[in-house]
């Protein structure tokens, strides 16, 4: 049996060797004890699909801990990938079997939902019981939760004084990434058996997982396209985001990495207040924002409305209505080539994501719920806290909330974002033949042979939409 003090680093949402401060510390104390890393994956499939994983995600994490397996292994430090069952087995099915071999500690990243939470605090009491401490790493956000308060100590509700604060914070303490884990010594580790890692379905395959792809396409978007943003980044029809989100999701990247690089290569533009850089900046101060809340407010996780009120609302909810906007068949091109490019790719550009969940509930009058899970459970970068926020902002019913009669024309949205009508057309060719005029609207003298009546009237739909927030809000409709 193997003689060595033995670090056990549990992986789960921080998928790379960068800039992984539990592999790091890990890597340090097994330096100082002449002890040897050992890096452990549990996949948790029945868990997974409580939470509507999708399966695209499902396949991109399954390639990611692959390659991450081959990418340690140069390192010499072996990567145990077990195919699990859910949250409650992860204990006494794999971490416990391993303690025999000389675990003397365990290092993971927080996560920060309820059932994981309460997950991690089971797997650190049953550690401590044998006398094997545990260390928990805060790396899903640049600011850990609670790092940012109001002067009265309170969590922010609204976005904007958030932000202020967030950037007064890194001005002051900068980020931090560290540094890929030494090298360690070839050691022979006899480990228990236990079910491999299933592969997936490739369904993921568009998305390159080796760790410096990743990295290169970040540097790239800092060097290359950031500073064109603020223009391209509302135009589905142009490549003008930055295609991190899913590796952002699962760990590939992290946060932290992305602010270091931006001030590195955007140093100057990040100064200047509306700049690609700026915005961009933003949208990472809103992924933090949206855990901070979650952490706060634990009854999200429950999908209860944080605006308390909104939750009487009296959704028709009807099941026709929702299939034809699941399906990409409302009658409205925008809407419609969204959920296609959606149910196609496993990815929706961000406008289109704002423009589909206005849509659901303030023209078809669908509770936002429906929406929020449907998109889980199709997309490759989806994250609970964000994806809830992003459902709660459009729906008028969460923090810092879009007021309630602010209802996106999806017409005029089209229009906008749209303007020649190449995306639409590429998503459907049915109305190919239209003019960049037409292609918003097409039902002008009658629909196009092949395309699909509009679901609804959207001023008629507005009224019903006022009418049901006024209700709950007490106002007169």
């Amino acid at each position: 049996m193997l003689n060595k003090a033995i670090h056990l680093v549990w992986l789960r949402h921080d998928l790379r060797y960068h800039d992984n401060q539990a592999l790091f510390a890990a890597s340090q104390a097994a330096q100082a004890d002449n002890g040897m890393v050992l890096a452990l994956f549990i996949a948790t499939p029945r868990s997974w699909q409580q939470h509507a994983m999708a399966e695209i995600r499902q396949d991109l994490i399954r390639r990611r801990v692959q390659v991450l397996a081959s990418e340690l292994a140069e390192l010499n430090i072996p990567l145990l990938a077990v195919e699990g069952t859910d949250y409650a087995s992860c204990y006494d099915a794999v971490i416990s079997r391993l303690l025999p071999l000389g675990v003397v500690a365990l290092y993971a990243q927080r996560e920060y939902e309820v059932r994981e939470v309460k997950r991690d605090e089971l797997v650190a009491s049953k550690l401590l019981e044998q006398q094997i401490p545990s260390f928990w790493f805060d790396r899903l956000c640049v600011m850990p939760p609670g790092s940012v308060l109001t002067q009265q100590g309170d969590i922010y509700k609204v976005f904007t004084p958030f932000k202020r604060n967030w950037l007064a914070k890194l001005a002051m303490q900068g980020v931090e990434c560290f540094a890929k884990p030494a090298k360690q010594a070839a050691e022979a580790l006899s480990l228990p058996e236990f079910p491999a890692l299933l592969t997936g379905d490739n369904s993921s395959m568009a998305w390159p997982v080796t760790e410096l792809e990743v990295l290169n396409r970040m540097r790239t978007f800092c060097q290359q396209k950031v500073q064109d943003y603020a223009t391209a980044r509302d135009f589905p029809a142009i490549d003008g985001t930055s295609s991190l989100s899913a590796y952002l999701a699962i760990g590939v990247l992290s946060a932290q990495q992305c602010v270091s690089r931006l001030q590195h290569e955007a140093a100057q533009q990040l100064e200047q207040e509306k700049s690609g850089a700026s915005i961009w900046l933003s949208e990472l101060i809103w992924r933090d924002f949206y855990k901070h809340i979650l952490v706060a407010f634990p009854k999200l996780i429950k999908h209860q409305a944080f605006q308390t009120e909104t939750d009487h609302i009296p959704w028709p909810n009807n099941p026709a209505l929702f299939h034809a906007w699941c399906q990409g068949e409302t009658g409205y091109p925008i809407v419609d080539a969204a959920m296609r490019q959606l149910n196609t790719t496993g990815w929706m550009h961000n406008r289109l994501r704002m423009i589909t969940a206005s849509f659901l509930v303030k023209d078809l009058h669908i509770d936002w719920r429906w929406g929020e899970r449907y998109f889980m459970s199709k997309l490759i970068d989806g994250d609970f806290a964000a994806n809830n926020g992003g459902w709660q902002w459009a729906a008028s019913t969460g923090t810092d909330a879009a007021p309630y009669f602010r209802i996106f024309n999806p017409v005029t949205q089209s229009e906008r974002f749209d303007p020649e009508g190449e995306f639409i057309r590429h998503y459907l060719p049915m109305l190919s033949h239209k003019t960049a005029k037409d292609i918003h609207w097409p039902h002008k003298v009658v629909t196009p042979k092949g395309y699909f009546r509009p679901v609804v009237d959207h001023n008629e739909a507005r009224k019903l939409t006022l009418a049901l927030f006024s209700a709950v809000k007490g106002k007169e409709s």
